[in-house]
């Protein structure tokens, strides 16, 4: 008799009940949902290929993660510790398949709960074309010019050739590739230095070390310039004797570096025209020869000879 009650009890109002006890779990789901916190970033998106055969579209470098979960449990989450991965190997030909970006859990990810992991984008499109491999010409990249004064006299690259590899419509338009930039500007002395070898694009890798040794030899730089308005100088005439007319002044044309010619002025040089065999009054043609000039080589100078008149001083 009173297992009848408590029967008719319990099913009493029964709808009115399951409608209650189904509310009540919509409310603790959704007070559940309410308090969860959300956390978003970015981490590199790892494809495998199978042998033989190599991407040829472009995709995404990286996939957008978003972590919901309790706030004290998601956000001490290491980015490092959720992977994002697409696995092609299944396919062994050529041609354009899509496939699912699956997730995985590490470390400081793992045996945290409740935790909903999403990835955008969810699939993604890959092309697979033939892996090739080619043979390409390494250029530097050399930019600026060295101080003034200097300039690039030989530069070097080893190795002077690459090993690329990748999909075959990929590969075989490249003939040569760069290095990263090599700086001259402002340089006063030969120098060596290793730097890193550029790859056109994602889809294409470098064989072996991405890296080569490039070598310079600056020096000074060597010109030529021709000097006008030097002084004609007499010197040693006796005594007793004297120019008529003073010689005009003459050229010279100097070899020497940069800033070792800048530094001369044509009164800083001067020609000399040597009077010491001349005994008495007449006219003369004689030679003249360029004093010497500390840090430059004398080219030419011109002229070589002049006629002067020479009379009694006098004395």
């Amino acid at each position: 008799m009173r297992g009848r009650r408590l029967t008719r009890i319990l099913l009493a109002d029964l709808p009115v009940k399951v409608i209650c006890l189904a509310a009540a779990v919509i409310l603790l789901l959704f007070h559940r949902v309410t308090t969860l916190s959300e956390r978003f970033f970015s981490v590199p998106l790892q494809v495998g290929t199978p042998a033989g055969l190599a991407v040829a579209s472009a995709f995404p470098k990286t996939v957008r993660i978003t972590l919901r979960g309790a706030g004290d449990a998601i956000f001490p989450i290491l980015e490092e510790d959720v992977e994002a991965s697409v696995s092609l190997e299944s396919h062994k030909t050529a041609g354009a398949y899509r496939a699912e970006v699956k997730v995985d859990r590490k470390g400081t990810a793992q045996g945290v709960e409740p935790l909903e992991i999403r990835v955008e984008p969810q699939s993604i499109t890959f092309t697979l074309e033939p892996l090739t491999e080619k043979r390409v010409v390494l250029s530097p990249d050399v930019r600026g010019t060295p101080a003034y004064g200097y300039e690039l006299v030989q530069s070097g690259i080893s190795p002077q050739n690459v090993i690329i590899r990748g999909a075959k419509s990929r590969v075989q338009p490249i003939t040569s590739l760069a290095t990263e930039q090599i700086d001259l500007t402002g340089r006063t002395s030969s120098f060596a230095v290793r730097v890193k070898v550029l790859a056109p694009n994602a889809l294409v890798k470098i064989g072996g070390d991405a890296a080569a040794d490039f070598h310079a030899t600056i020096q000074e730089s060597v010109v030529q310039h021709q000097f006008e308005g030097v002084a004609l100088v007499p010197f040693d005439l006796s005594a007793h004797l004297a120019l008529k007319s003073a010689p005009g002044p003459g050229r010279l044309k100097v070899q020497g570096t940069q800033l070792a010619v800048d530094a001369l002025r044509p009164e800083d040089m001067k020609l000399l025209l040597e009077l010491g065999t001349v005994r008495r009054a007449g006219t003369y043609t004689l030679p003249t020869r360029p004093d010497s000039i500390p840090g430059v080589m004398i080219l030419d100078w011109d002229p070589k000879e002049v006629a002067v008149s020479v009379v009694a001083s006098g004395k």
